[in-house]
């Protein structure tokens, strides 16, 4: 069953429009049939799986069958099988299963699946195959489905063969961030030191997973005056976005995976992109191929990749860059890679 999120804020823009598409009516013509799916992409921590969990809590009356958050990846990282996650759906779902509702017996009406950290669309096609082919009504033993899709990657080419919304998710904005540390940390303590509370999401890259490590270090120390915190994140951000009793939360962790999931050709790409010159991006997309400065270019389909990915940002300068914090761990990663080269 899907999770309520604490301090959620932020992206009413975009829970609004989820909300509205996933409650709408079927298109006249369409026999019923709705789009097979909402789909929520953006970089690792970005707040995907958070807004698509928010957004269900908000629409919940409209599935009475049940809401259920699939995760999609095991622990270690690796997919999991499209039929293996189908026969958990339909034990949920069918008679005897819970149908995310606390109750048993066969789920009515209908339902919401998150399908949570998508790899690719190979892995999500055949889940929503049989969506697609369902007229609600032929099928009294299974619900209607709505489907929410999160995902790291874009995934152009399940919207294209299967139809639905792209919601890519940025970093949030200054008032965003802003109102969440009101949120998580309580008005009383944030107005007290506005400047250094601006500072600290600042020092965040007004990113959602580096501001909730941050915070629950915080309420953690609560009597650590904001102005100190800012001295002392500001000394080395990568190394204090951690939980120390919880070493997997961690922006550096978080970035470490993503690296780890790519294609060794992009994530060597990527490290050249992120120790480069803040330009190298605009030189490596430019039209005529030149290389100033001497730094080799990047090819166009490699950066399509990184941003598909979520790992570039688009631009200025170029067409993309690289958001702060990752251009400070991906810095950080070569630093020790060759001292460790060295030492060999």
């Amino acid at each position: 069953p899907v999770a309520a999120v604490p301090h959620f804020t932020g992206r009413a823009a975009e829970a609004a429009a989820m909300a509205a598409r996933l409650t709408a009516e079927p298109p006249p013509g369409t026999d019923g049939q709705r789009p097979l799916a909402v789909l929520v992409s953006g970089a690792p921590g970005i707040g995907k799986t958070a807004l698509a969990q928010h957004v269900a809590h908000l629409v919940r009356d409209s599935f009475p069958a049940g809401r259920l958050l699939v995760r999609m990846t095991r622990a270690d990282g690796h997919p999991r099988t499209a039929d293996e996650v189908a026969a958990d759906v339909a034990a949920a779902l069918g008679p005897g299963g819970t149908g995310g509702t606390g109750g048993t017996g066969t789920a009515v009406g209908r339902a919401l699946l998150i399908l949570d950290d998508v790899v690719d669309a190979d892995q999500v096609r055949p889940l929503l195959t049989p969506v697609a082919r369902a007229t609600p009504g032929t099928h009294p033993e299974a619900p209607d489905l709505a489907v929410v899709v999160t995902s790291r990657m874009g995934l152009g080419g399940l919207i294209a063969t299967h139809g639905g919304w792209v919601h890519r998710l940025t970093a949030f904005t200054e008032a965003e961030s802003y109102a969440f540390l009101l949120a998580a940390l309580g008005a009383e303590r944030v107005e007290a030191e506005q400047r250094a509370a601006r500072r600290l999401t600042a020092l965040c890259g007004h990113f959602p997973a580096a501001l909730r490590i941050l915070a629950a270090r915080l309420l953690t120390r609560p009597g650590l005056r904001l102005g100190d915190a800012v001295d002392w994140l500001g000394g080395d951000p990568l190394a204090r976005l951690t939980l120390t009793d919880s070493p997997d939360h961690s922006v550096s962790g978080l970035f470490d995976r993503a690296l780890g999931r790519l294609d060794p050709r992009l994530s060597e790409a990527l490290l050249r992109i992120g120790t480069g010159p803040p330009d190298l991006l605009r030189e490596a997309a430019g039209p005529d191929g030149t290389e100033e400065h001497d730094h080799p270019s990047v090819p166009e389909d490699v950066l399509e990749q990184l941003a598909d990915a979520g790992l570039l940002e688009d631009g200025p300068p170029g067409p993309y860059r690289v958001h702060d914090l990752l251009r400070a761990h991906l810095r950080r990663t070569v630093r020790i890679r060759n001292r460790r080269t060295e030492k060999v």
